[in-house]
């Protein structure tokens, strides 16, 4: 029962972050945004003249960066339930072999890889990309009672150690490909 208190307050801690590092967000958007243009410098496109616009679409595809957490979670669920389940169903693998870590080790990847892709092109959304990815791994961690007893744990927190080292360097990498270069 300790352990599952841990959790909940480990959860609750991260949870805790994660709102205050939103709400962070959102004040310096809304400062960055109310800088206001002097009409002598605004042209006929309506930005400053051989301006490019101020504010870069942090937008991937139309889909804000949270959007694209959960739908890189739903695609690493996806990949580990039923793809990992017809496969094993496939070959009539066991459940207690170590094959099923190759299902969790892929759906480690995948979130990682999103993780990277998407604090690369936003990279201010480090601070809740790895949360919204993982949320799975983290209501099984919190919700089952086997959780921290198997041996399962240590793929599942390898993946969460995984996800924030590449949310971070995906957010180096952004942050250093929107500095322009001075030569």
């Amino acid at each position: 029962m300790e352990t599952k208190t841990n959790a909940i307050v480990i959860a609750v801690f991260t949870f805790v972050l994660l709102v205050v590092a939103i709400i962070y967000k959102t004040k310096s958007d809304r400062k960055r945004r109310s800088m206001p243009l002097s009409s002598a410098e605004v042209g006929e496109n309506g930005y400053g003249e051989g301006k490019e616009p101020r504010r870069k679409n942090k937008n991937l595809w139309g889909i804000p960066s949270w959007g694209l957490a959960l739908l890189t979670m739903l695609l690493a669920f996806f990949v580990l339930m039923f793809v990992g389940s017809s496969i094993a169903e496939l070959f009539r693998i066991p459940d207690n072999n170590a094959a099923e870590w190759v299902f969790y080790m892929l759906y480690n990847l995948i979130i990682a890889g999103g993780c990277y892709y998407i604090c690369r092109h936003n990279p201010k959304s480090v601070w809740y990309v790895p949360v919204l990815s993982n949320i799975i791994g983290i209501i099984s961690a919190i919700a089952e009672p086997n959780f921290w007893i198997s041996s399962l744990w240590i793929v599942i927190c390898g993946g969460w150690g995984l996800s924030i080292i590449a949310s971070i360097w995906g957010s180096w990498t952004g942050r250093k490909q929107s500095i322009p270069e001075v030569k």
